[in-house]
């Protein structure tokens, strides 16, 4: 597949800013044989007694932070941790001028780094940093100079503010690791999650510690030579035990967002049961790839040229997800983080 298949045109107007309030108070596109839009919250007339619904419970953590380097400011969007232990984090740097090693970050008195390296790949640049401070304090730090890591599609139209502090967390945010949000999660109120635990309705967690690589456009002509970014993520021994009896038990496995679905097909054996899983995972799910963990996914409208588009394309194939998009873009459906969702059923022939 070539990368000019993942084009296609966006209205500026269509890209969500804000949340529904309530959040499950958006749309939901059924992608059936034909397509029907209902409101999130009437999901619960679609599950059913026995259904799993797997979540993702990273939380996202303040990995925004403005800073000096030698009188200039830089921004600095934390992509994901190389070593707990010394500090080390993967970074972007926002900067007029080229950073360079060794350069010190200031954000203030107490609280700096150092660029230790840079790295390439086909894709982007980025910085290794090590800060001057141990996780405990680092967090307190982040918390108190940090902001929310919005999406650039978003930045580009406003600011940070405090509303985004609890908007871009999903209620189910519970392990520090995340700079961007699983947003499919978003659509999720606790008054319809205790709806759907009366109707009997699974809840399993999961964790995927999405990074910034999610955000990265695929810029190779041939979508399959496009470099994966690695996320680490973990299913314990019971969340998988959970999954596979209610596989047995004749359920359906509905997860909520690409991130999720990206940890299931990384802990599978080759009959689609799961395993427990705690590591990194480059996982590429694109067409040809054998997905077989789910019945059905929950997700945004995604951004053109992106890996989570391709993902799509791998559950509908490249007719219908083209078809699905051009139908949202005519209801004028909101797109991305903040956007409104659809229920892919894995099922279809994928042309």
């Amino acid at each position: 597949m070539l990368l000019s298949d993942l084009e296609f045109k966006i209205p500026d107007d269509l890209i969500a800013t804000r949340p529904a309030k309530p959040r499950d108070e958006s749309k939901l596109v059924i992608v059936e044989d034909e397509f029907r839009i209902i409101k999130f919250k009437q999901i619960i007339n679609i599950i059913q007694p026995n259904d799993a619904i797997v979540f993702n419970d990273t939380k996202v953590i303040n990995s925004f932070l403005n800073g000096i380097i030698k009188k200039r400011k830089v921004s600095v969007n934390l992509n994901k941790t190389i070593d707990q232990n010394k500090e080390i984090w993967n970074v972007f740097i926002k900067s007029n001028n080229k950073p360079k090693i060794n350069d010190k970050i200031i954000f203030d008195k107490e609280f700096f780094a150092l660029i230790i390296d840079e790295k390439f790949d086909e894709n982007y640049k980025s910085f290794l940093i090590k800060f001057n401070l141990k996780t405990k304090d680092l967090k307190k730090k982040l918390n108190d100079f940090g902001k929310i890591p919005l999406p650039p599609y978003i930045n580009k139209k406003r600011p940070i503010d405090e509303n985004d502090l609890q908007d871009y967390q999903t209620i189910f945010a519970k392990k520090d690791g995340a700079v961007a949000s699983p947003t499919a999660s978003l659509h999720f109120t606790n008054k319809l999650i205790k709806d759907l635990k009366i109707k009997k309705v699974n809840f399993i967690n999961i964790t995927l510690h999405v990074n910034g690589g999610t955000f990265l456009p695929i810029k190779t002509e041939s979508v399959e030579d496009h470099q994966m970014h690695s996320e680490f993520g973990e299913i314990t021994k019971d969340s998988a035990n959970r999954i596979n009896k209610v596989k047995e038990n004749g359920g359906r496995i509905i997860a909520v967002g690409t991130t999720v679905l990206r940890i299931l097909e990384s802990s599978k054996d080759t009959n689609g049961q799961i395993l427990p899983f705690k590591g990194e995972t480059k996982i590429f799910l694109k067409p040809g790839s054998l997905i077989n963990t789910v019945d059905g996914i929950i997700t945004n409208f995604h951004t053109p040229r992106s890996s989570l588009l391709l993902l799509v394309f791998a559950l509908l194939g490249k007719k219908k997800t083209l078809k699905l998009y051009n139908y949202a873009i005519k209801n004028r459906l909101r797109f991305f983080s903040y956007g409104d969702a659809c229920l892919i059923w894995n099922k279809y022939e994928k042309l």
